[in-house]
Protein backbone atom coordinates (compact mmCIF):
# COMPACT_ATOMS: atom_id res chain seq x y z
CA UNK A 1 0.00 0.00 0.00
CA UNK A 2 2.85 2.05 0.74
CA UNK A 3 4.55 1.55 -2.60
CA UNK A 4 1.06 2.49 -4.22
CA UNK A 5 0.63 5.84 -2.47
CA UNK A 6 4.14 6.69 -2.94
CA UNK A 7 3.46 6.50 -6.93
CA UNK A 8 0.50 7.84 -6.38
CA UNK A 9 1.74 11.24 -5.15
CA UNK A 10 4.54 11.71 -7.67
CA UNK A 11 2.08 10.87 -10.58
CA UNK A 12 0.79 14.37 -9.93
CA UNK A 13 4.49 15.33 -11.51
CA UNK A 14 3.40 14.21 -14.91
CA UNK A 15 1.36 17.62 -14.80
CA UNK A 16 5.09 19.05 -15.36
CA UNK A 17 5.91 16.93 -18.49
CA UNK A 18 5.53 19.14 -21.61
CA UNK A 19 6.74 17.74 -25.11
CA UNK A 20 7.82 21.07 -27.85
CA UNK A 21 4.82 20.73 -30.53
CA UNK A 22 7.42 21.79 -33.25
CA UNK A 23 9.88 19.33 -34.53
CA UNK A 24 11.15 21.03 -37.11
CA UNK A 25 13.61 23.16 -37.46
CA UNK A 26 13.67 26.79 -39.41
CA UNK A 27 14.91 25.63 -43.36
CA UNK A 28 15.11 22.43 -42.60
CA UNK A 29 16.82 20.45 -45.11
CA UNK A 30 17.54 16.60 -44.13
CA UNK A 31 15.18 14.62 -42.18
CA UNK A 32 15.96 11.36 -40.32
CA UNK A 33 14.41 9.15 -37.91
CA UNK A 34 15.90 6.81 -35.16
CA UNK A 35 13.87 4.26 -33.67
CA UNK A 36 14.98 2.62 -30.63
CA UNK A 37 13.82 -1.16 -29.07
CA UNK A 38 14.58 -2.64 -26.08
CA UNK A 39 13.50 -5.48 -23.68
CA UNK A 40 13.47 -7.10 -20.03
CA UNK A 41 11.85 -9.74 -18.12
CA UNK A 42 9.04 -7.54 -17.40
CA UNK A 43 8.37 -6.00 -20.74
CA UNK A 44 9.80 -4.76 -23.90
CA UNK A 45 9.03 -1.39 -26.09
CA UNK A 46 10.15 0.88 -28.81
CA UNK A 47 10.45 4.51 -29.22
CA UNK A 48 10.58 6.81 -31.95
CA UNK A 49 12.71 10.58 -32.92
CA UNK A 50 12.70 13.06 -35.85
CA UNK A 51 16.23 14.09 -36.32
CA UNK A 52 16.36 17.27 -38.98
CA UNK A 53 19.31 19.31 -40.18
CA UNK A 54 19.55 22.85 -41.49
CA UNK A 55 21.25 24.59 -43.62
CA UNK A 56 23.25 25.92 -40.93
CA UNK A 57 24.36 22.66 -40.01
CA UNK A 58 22.31 22.77 -36.77
CA UNK A 59 20.83 19.44 -35.86
CA UNK A 60 17.80 19.19 -33.46
CA UNK A 61 16.49 15.30 -32.32
CA UNK A 62 12.74 15.46 -30.97
CA UNK A 63 10.74 12.35 -29.36
CA UNK A 64 7.61 11.18 -31.32
CA UNK A 65 6.32 8.74 -30.12
CA UNK A 66 6.82 5.20 -28.26
CA UNK A 67 5.15 1.97 -27.34
CA UNK A 68 5.39 -0.47 -24.55
CA UNK A 69 4.39 -4.31 -24.27
CA UNK A 70 3.86 -6.35 -20.92
CA UNK A 71 6.45 -9.48 -21.50
CA UNK A 72 3.72 -12.63 -22.28
CA UNK A 73 2.78 -14.70 -19.36
CA UNK A 74 4.74 -17.60 -21.14
CA UNK A 75 8.35 -17.15 -20.60
CA UNK A 76 10.11 -16.41 -23.22
CA UNK A 77 14.36 -15.98 -23.56
CA UNK A 78 15.48 -12.23 -23.55
CA UNK A 79 16.43 -12.22 -27.08
CA UNK A 80 13.13 -13.24 -28.31
CA UNK A 81 11.56 -10.76 -26.30
CA UNK A 82 14.68 -8.22 -27.70
CA UNK A 83 13.41 -9.66 -31.44
CA UNK A 84 9.59 -8.92 -30.25
CA UNK A 85 10.80 -5.36 -29.45
CA UNK A 86 12.19 -5.15 -32.60
CA UNK A 87 8.91 -5.92 -33.98
CA UNK A 88 6.96 -3.27 -32.44
CA UNK A 89 8.76 -0.66 -33.56
CA UNK A 90 9.18 -1.81 -37.01
CA UNK A 91 5.15 -1.86 -36.79
CA UNK A 92 5.27 1.76 -34.97
CA UNK A 93 7.61 3.46 -37.60
CA UNK A 94 5.48 2.06 -40.50
CA UNK A 95 2.45 3.68 -39.09
CA UNK A 96 4.18 6.87 -37.73
CA UNK A 97 6.10 7.65 -41.06
CA UNK A 98 3.15 7.88 -43.45
CA UNK A 99 1.46 10.77 -41.15
CA UNK A 100 4.45 12.99 -41.05
CA UNK A 101 3.83 13.68 -44.78
CA UNK A 102 7.36 14.59 -44.59
CA UNK A 103 10.47 13.64 -47.16
CA UNK A 104 12.64 11.31 -44.36
CA UNK A 105 16.53 10.64 -45.75
CA UNK A 106 17.23 7.80 -43.87
CA UNK A 107 15.50 5.40 -41.11
CA UNK A 108 17.74 3.93 -38.61
CA UNK A 109 16.54 1.36 -36.45
CA UNK A 110 18.63 0.54 -33.13
CA UNK A 111 18.51 -2.37 -31.00
CA UNK A 112 21.25 -3.51 -28.15
CA UNK A 113 20.90 -7.13 -28.66
CA UNK A 114 23.30 -8.74 -31.45
CA UNK A 115 21.08 -11.68 -31.44
CA UNK A 116 18.19 -10.40 -32.39
CA UNK A 117 20.10 -7.99 -34.91
CA UNK A 118 21.95 -11.18 -36.43
CA UNK A 119 17.75 -13.06 -37.18
CA UNK A 120 16.95 -9.73 -38.54
CA UNK A 121 19.62 -10.18 -40.91
CA UNK A 122 19.25 -13.44 -41.59
CA UNK A 123 17.09 -15.31 -43.92
CA UNK A 124 13.50 -16.37 -42.66
CA UNK A 125 13.47 -19.68 -44.09
CA UNK A 126 16.74 -20.39 -42.04
CA UNK A 127 15.62 -20.05 -38.66
CA UNK A 128 12.90 -21.80 -36.61
CA UNK A 129 9.02 -20.32 -36.74
CA UNK A 130 9.11 -18.21 -33.67
CA UNK A 131 11.69 -16.42 -35.08
CA UNK A 132 11.00 -16.87 -38.32
CA UNK A 133 7.95 -15.24 -38.64
CA UNK A 134 8.93 -12.42 -36.45
CA UNK A 135 11.92 -11.72 -38.80
CA UNK A 136 10.11 -11.98 -41.88
CA UNK A 137 7.75 -9.07 -40.90
CA UNK A 138 10.32 -6.81 -39.72
CA UNK A 139 12.50 -7.24 -42.83
CA UNK A 140 9.06 -6.60 -44.84
CA UNK A 141 8.06 -3.56 -42.76
CA UNK A 142 11.62 -2.21 -42.80
CA UNK A 143 12.87 -2.50 -45.98
CA UNK A 144 14.11 0.42 -46.59
CA UNK A 145 15.76 1.06 -42.95
CA UNK A 146 18.88 0.75 -41.60
CA UNK A 147 19.03 -1.39 -38.62
CA UNK A 148 22.18 -1.07 -36.83
CA UNK A 149 23.73 -1.80 -33.15
CA UNK A 150 23.59 0.29 -30.33
CA UNK A 151 25.01 0.26 -26.74
CA UNK A 152 22.72 -0.49 -24.35
CA UNK A 153 23.71 3.00 -22.40
CA UNK A 154 22.68 5.32 -25.19
CA UNK A 155 19.08 3.56 -25.33
CA UNK A 156 16.36 5.24 -24.83
CA UNK A 157 14.27 2.25 -25.02
CA UNK A 158 15.17 0.90 -21.77
CA UNK A 159 13.78 3.80 -19.75
CA UNK A 160 10.42 2.45 -20.57
CA UNK A 161 11.36 -1.64 -21.15
CA UNK A 162 12.26 -1.92 -17.48
CA UNK A 163 10.55 0.71 -15.90
CA UNK A 164 11.05 4.23 -14.02
CA UNK A 165 9.18 6.54 -11.57
CA UNK A 166 7.94 10.31 -12.85
CA UNK A 167 11.00 11.59 -11.80
CA UNK A 168 13.24 9.71 -13.30
CA UNK A 169 11.46 10.29 -16.35
CA UNK A 170 11.16 14.20 -16.33
CA UNK A 171 15.14 14.37 -15.74
CA UNK A 172 16.32 12.14 -18.67
CA UNK A 173 17.53 14.54 -20.86
CA UNK A 174 18.19 11.27 -23.66
CA UNK A 175 14.27 10.45 -23.39
CA UNK A 176 13.14 13.64 -24.57
CA UNK A 177 16.26 14.61 -26.87
CA UNK A 178 17.61 11.13 -27.84
CA UNK A 179 20.88 10.03 -27.29
CA UNK A 180 24.13 11.91 -28.80
CA UNK A 181 25.20 8.73 -31.65
CA UNK A 182 28.45 8.63 -32.33
CA UNK A 183 29.67 8.67 -36.25
CA UNK A 184 31.32 4.93 -35.35
CA UNK A 185 27.93 3.64 -34.44
CA UNK A 186 26.30 3.99 -38.20
CA UNK A 187 29.71 2.26 -39.19
CA UNK A 188 28.59 -1.73 -40.86
CA UNK A 189 31.24 -2.64 -37.56
CA UNK A 190 31.29 -6.51 -37.68
CA UNK A 191 29.87 -7.91 -34.37
CA UNK A 192 29.59 -11.37 -33.05
CA UNK A 193 26.20 -12.54 -31.82
CA UNK A 194 26.00 -14.61 -28.31
CA UNK A 195 26.60 -18.31 -29.59
CA UNK A 196 22.53 -18.92 -28.33
CA UNK A 197 22.09 -16.97 -31.47
CA UNK A 198 22.64 -20.39 -33.38
CA UNK A 199 20.16 -21.95 -31.21
CA UNK A 200 16.63 -20.80 -33.69
CA UNK A 201 19.34 -22.14 -36.71
CA UNK A 202 16.83 -24.87 -38.49
CA UNK A 203 19.16 -27.95 -38.75
CA UNK A 204 20.08 -28.17 -42.37
CA UNK A 205 20.69 -31.85 -43.52
CA UNK A 206 22.68 -32.80 -46.25
CA UNK A 207 21.87 -36.14 -48.31
CA UNK A 208 24.27 -37.70 -50.65
CA UNK A 209 23.49 -40.44 -52.54
CA UNK A 210 26.29 -42.03 -54.53
CA UNK A 211 25.35 -44.90 -57.80
CA UNK A 212 27.21 -47.24 -58.37
CA UNK A 213 27.26 -49.34 -61.63
CA UNK A 214 28.32 -52.19 -62.95
CA UNK A 215 29.02 -53.43 -66.50
CA UNK A 216 27.72 -56.93 -67.18
CA UNK A 217 30.27 -57.88 -69.49
CA UNK A 218 33.44 -57.18 -66.88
Amino acid sequence: MEEWMNFYQKLAKVNNFKIPRCILLPATIRIEIHGFSDASERAYAAVVYIKCFNESGQSQTRLLCSKSRVAPLKTLTIPRLELSAALLLSRLVKKVVPILQLSIHKIWMWTDSTIALAWIKTEPHKLKTFVSDRVAEIQTLSKDCHWKHVSSKNNPADLISRGCNVDELLKNEMWFSGPDLQTDEYEDNQLFPDPSYRDELKCAVTLSITESSSNFYD
